[in-house]
């Protein structure tokens, strides 16, 4: 169970990191950095439409990635929880649960 938690924690960053390297424009300035962008570009990525059957059919957890609360607020959607209300459910979550991480 706590290998599950860190992995999501592990996935959740890496893809904070990958929306600051989009944002800045800026190159990985590291061997590790550069490892950790191939690590997100390799994640499964799906439709919008197909994460919005998947989470309003209640099969995925859709999560703002952004820890900022206000920022997350402002760009909540429609199902969405945040990344707070993620990780205090994180221990109650079955090993298969399906989670969609997204920021804008």
């Amino acid at each position: 169970m706590a290998r599950m938690i860190d992995d999501r924690r592990i996935l959740c960053i890496l893809s904070l990191l990958m929306a600051a390297v989009f944002v800045t424009g800026a190159a990985p300035a590291t061997t590790q950095q550069a490892q950790l962008e191939g690590a997100i570009i390799a994640a499964p990525r799906i439709s919008p439409q197909d994460a919005y059957r998947q989470v309003t059919s209640g099969q995925a957890i859709l999560v703002c990635a952004y820890e900022d609360e206000t920022k997350c607020n402002t760009m909540m959607l429609q199902g969405a929880i945040s990344l707070k209300e993620f990780e205090s459910r994180l221990p109650n979550l079955r090993k298969d649960q399906p989670i969609i991480f997204y920021c804008a």
